[in-house]
Formats: C-alpha cells, sequence, structure tokens
C-alpha cells in the first residue's frame, strides 16, 4: 500500500512537471500584460508601447499596456512581484526601481531577488543645460561662478530622487560646490524656470532638451554619458571635463518576476532582442537621442546591480527623500 501510494505521489509530480514542460513549450498561449508603474505619457510609456505592439506582431499573442502609477512607481513594481510568476505578467521601467529602495527607505520588492531584468530597451544620456542669458558658456564657468558666490546658484530639479536631481547632487559633491536645490515637481516647469532665470541649471533628458537647445534657448555644457551625444555634438562630457566614473543614463527596461522559468525569460530575452534590432524601432530610439544596447541576460543582471550601487550611494551621500 505505502509503495503504490509513493508511486502515485511521483506520478503525480512527473506529471505536473510534464504539464509545466508543456505550458512552457507553449509559451505564449494568451494575452500577456506589460505593466508600466507610471501614468501614460510618461517616459517610459511610449517605449514600453513600441515594445508591446512589435512583440505582439512576432511572438503570435497580444501584449497589453497597463499603466499602474503611484507611489513613485512601487504600486506598479509590487503588482508585478506579487502577481503570478508565469511569464505573463511583466513590468516595463525606467531607472526609479533602482533607485527607490534607498529613496523611500522601504520598498514592497527586493530589486536583487524578486525582478530578473530580460532587456535594456534603450538608454539615454543626461544633458546639463545653462541659459546662455546667463553669460556662461562652459560648465567650468557655472562652477566657477558657484564656488565665487557659495550658495548663490540654484539648480531646478523634477522631484526629489529623480535622475536628473541625483546627476545635480552628484556633480555638487563631484565639484565641492555650495548649491540651492529647487524642487519644480516636473521637468517642464523646471526648464520656464531656467529659461526665465529663476534658476542658473538644470539637468534633463536629451529628449526634453533637444528642442531648446536646437532653438537656441539652452545651452548644454555637459553629457552624463560615456561618449558625446550626437545631436548635442559640441557638448563634453563629464569624463572630458575631468570628472572621472561620472557615467549616468536614463533607461528603460523590462523586467519578469523571479521565478519565472528560465526558459521563458530566455525567449522573452530572444524576441525582445529581435524587436529592438528591427531597424524603424531602432530609429526611433535613436531620433530621441537614446541608445541601443545589447546585453545578455548575465550582462544585465550585473548592469542593473551596477546601476543600483551607483544610485543608491548618490541617494545616501545626498540625503534624498521621497517627496
Amino acid at each position: 500500500m505505502r509503495i503504490a501510494r509513493s508511486l502515485s505521489i511521483a506520478s503525480l509530480i512527473i506529471l505536473a512537471c510534464c504539464a509545466a514542460s508543456h505550458a512552457q513549450q507553449g509559451y505564449p498561449n494568451k494575452t500577456i500584460r506589460l505593466v508600466v508603474p507610471y501614468a501614460a505619457g510618461g517616459s517610459v510609456d511610449p517605449i514600453a508601447r513600441l515594445i508591446a505592439d512589435r512583440l505582439s506582431r512576432t511572438i503570435g499573442q497580444s501584449v497589453v499596456v497597463e499603466n499602474r502609477a503611484g507611489a513613485g512607481g512601487n504600486i506598479g513594481i509590487e503588482a508585478v512581484v506579487r502577481g503570478p510568476h508565469d511569464g505573463y505578467t511583466l513590468l516595463a521601467t525606467p531607472s526609479a526601481v533602482a533607485i527607490n529602495p534607498s529613496l523611500y527607505g522601504k520598498v514592497p520588492y527586493d530589486l536583487e531577488k524578486d525582478l530578473v531584468p530580460f532587456s535594456l530597451v534603450n538608454r539615454n544620456a543626461m544633458i546639463v543645460l545653462v541659459n546662455p542669458a546667463s553669460g556662461m558658456n562652459t560648465l567650468g564657468d557655472f562652477i566657477a561662478r558657484a564656488k565665487d558666490k557659495p550658495g548663490s546658484m540654484n539648480y531646478a530639479i523634477a522631484g526629489n530622487g529623480t535622475l536628473d536631481h541625483l546627476v545635480c547632487e552628484h556633480l555638487r559633491a563631484s565639484a565641492g560646490l555650495d548649491m540651492v536645490k529647487v524642487n519644480y515637481g516636473g521637468v517642464p516647469k523646471g526648464i520656464t524656470a531656467l529659461l526665465a532665470g529663476e534658476v542658473q541649471l538644470m539637468v534633463a533628458s536629451v529628449t526634453a532638451a533637444s528642442g531648446y537647445v536646437k532653438s537656441g534657448q539652452l545651452r548644454p555644457v555637459a553629457v552624463t554619458s560615456a561618449q558625446r551625444v550626437s545631436q548635442m555634438a559640441d557638448a563634453p562630457t563629464m569624463s572630458e571635463l575631468g570628472y572621472q566614473n561620472f557615467v549616468m543614463y536614463g533607461w528603460s527596461m523590462l523586467f519578469a518576476p523571479s521565478g519565472v522559468p528560465a526558459d521563458i525569460v530566455a525567449k522573452l530575452h530572444a524576441e525582445t532582442a529581435k524587436v529592438v534590432a528591427q531597424s524603424d524601432v531602432t530609429k526611433i530610439i535613436t531620433d530621441i537621442g537614446s541608445e541601443v544596447q545589447s546585453l545578455t541576460l548575465d550582462e544585465l543582471r550585473a548592469y542593473v546591480r551596477q546601476e543600483a550601487a551607483l544610485l543608491s550611494g548618490i541617494v545616501k551621500a545626498s540625503g534624498a527623500r521621497a517627496d
């Protein structure tokens, strides 16, 4: 009787494994949800919708974007982490996913344990901007003024813990500056303040800054990428200006929750890579000033760890806290 019961349990285990294997081989066989943890229209939303549309065509199942905004992205991230780990609920998020654990102190996820990156869809440099009317032509001009009159220079941020804020904090610490932070609660308001002369410096993405740079309203004095940005080729990198280890990017990355079978993660990685490699998709991404990066799954994990270490270090050193 005991042998029969053992054989019955073993048979059930084998059947369950076979069923799971069959389900994975047939993946996907229903709609995939791609959760964006911010409201529609944000920085990552258009890229997520582009990728979702193209993946729907290539994998033969619908991929729909679901916006789950709130708590700086934490609500949407938690929905993915706490949801089913079957490959049908995925996450598309910017670098805030690596910033929030140190910014909030407590978040409903562990970046290392709860999420598996499978695609770095795009990454873009951040641009250090000044108003040409200020008479400052270089970052050196700004730094000289800031050091000449400590506390007299204002810089705009879109929000505490945003990437533009962390770039400014990294600059402040690296150059030893005493300057005043002004939180405008959004990039457009910050740019308006810079144009009006209320602040003397702001950091923004290539996408947000390019129109103002082309029109001559704002001047780019540095970029945070490893190489110069083609749209603003005259702006030197921070490394060229003597600030070593000052490479910072905004990025959009796709994650699966931990526990999704490895072969499904591998398939998602391969299929997304094919989509991003499509010439028109690559053009859309590069036209907005972003780079396309092709990384292996191991390289993606290493990149996320590297970014989390860099960003959390800046947050802790600056004392930044969520709004």
